[in-house]
């Protein structure tokens, strides 16, 4: 690997290996999250690495969202079994709730729905975790919402005790990222680890690797990768837009305007399962809708259009949600039309934060007059 960080006398291949060795030294526990992107396909080949030079087994561990690509179905099983004498199937297929931006008035999507058996999106098995792990009283952040996504990792965690966990989050990411993995130095004062209860650390081995490096260490590998990469690679994607995910959320609606491209079966299989998936498809790349950059022609203000979005939003308790909000906020144009974003996709949890400052293109106008 030639990319170098921080004017280190090392690469980030060998700087990820004496992390993977020292998170070895110091836990017998370790687990770690896949999600069949590349950077988790990364991360579990150089932990299984380790774990065979030392005989012993790591945790494997995927929370299994349902509606997500057979692409990603078949990358996990390809993870899962690089190395199954050293590795522990974590693979949760079970009940929990799921962000749901495609439909208004049902704000979850509750995965792995029994009601729902004949629709579901791929099978369950027998191989993986199909009843909660953990033996304490389950805890719930929301209590409306119920047992989400958030809880199920929480709550998961909480199962173990002395326990590693690596996640494959890159710095180069989004300063988002960056400050979420040395904000506050877990672990011995361990700049890329953050500590959690119970005696339990989440580590970042791969924190200062680039794109490039990631890619370079796939193909120097030979390692098998998710097929929905080559299909964003064809299409001229940008480095950042190529992100595997659900199909659902606020932040996937790109995902499901290319799906009928990429897996039209699972496509199909979407539209079955829940409302709103032909819509969204339709109009994910409209500049009206999911993307709010364009106001409809019968609304001259984002502050006009906000209201009428309010006005007629279908659920009752969301819309005190958002007004609660919303009242909090500065009341401009720039600001009311993150705000519109917010609503037409059901963005109730904050999941996009609306950035409540004074438009950045007035600041600068104004700072130009100045000077000027």
């Amino acid at each position: 690997m030639s990319s170098k960080k921080y004017h280190l006398n090392t690469n980030v291949l060998d700087a990820a290996i004496r992390r993977i060795e020292y998170i070895f030294d110091e836990f017998e526990n370790i687990v770690v999250s896949i999600s069949g992107g590349k950077d988790s396909t990364v991360l579990c080949h150089l932990a299984l690495e380790e774990a065979k030079r030392r005989s012993r087994k790591v945790g494997l561990f995927y929370l299994d969202e349902e509606v997500v690509y057979t692409s990603t179905v078949e990358q996990v099983e390809y993870l899962m079994n690089l190395a199954p004498e050293h590795a522990v199937r974590y693979w949760l297929q079970i009940e929990f709730n799921l962000t749901n931006a495609v439909d208004l008035r049902h704000g979850q999507f509750h995965c792995w729905d029994p009601q729902q058996r004949p629709n579901w999106m791929h099978k369950r098995s027998s191989k993986n975790v199909l009843t909660r792990t953990w033996t304490h009283d389950t805890t719930i952040i929301d209590k409306n919402k119920g047992f989400g996504f958030y809880d199920v990792l929480s709550n998961f965690e909480l199962g173990f005790e002395n326990t590693a966990f690596l996640v494959g989050l890159r710095a180069d990411e989004s300063l988002d990222r960056y400050r979420t993995m040395v904000r506050f130095p877990g672990y011995k004062d361990v700049m890329w680890s953050t500590d959690k209860k119970r005696g339990n650390y989440v580590f970042y081995p791969l924190y200062d690797w680039a794109f490039s490096d990631v890619w370079k260490y796939i193909g120097e590998q030979e390692l098998r990768y998710h097929r929905y990469y080559d299909f964003c690679f064809l299409k001229g994607m940008s480095p950042h837009g190529m992100r595997v995910s659900s199909l659902l959320h606020e932040k996937s609606f790109k995902a499901v305007q290319d799906l009928p491209s990429f897996e039209f079966k699972t496509y199909e299989r979407l539209l079955k399962r829940t409302k709103g998936i032909s819509f969204a498809q339709e109009t994910a790349t409209d500049r009206k809708m999911f993307r709010c950059q364009t106001l409809p022609k019968n609304f001259s203000t984002w502050r006009a259009y906000r209201d009428f979005l309010l006005a007629t939003y279908p659920a009752p308790e969301r819309k005190a949600i958002f007004k609660r909000r919303f009242s909090k906020h500065l009341d401009n144009e720039y600001v009311a039309r993150q705000q519109c974003r917010q609503l037409v996709l059901n963005d109730y949890e904050n999941n996009l934060p609306v950035k409540n400052t004074e438009d950045p293109k007035t600041a600068r106008l104004n700072h130009w007059k100045e000077i000027l």
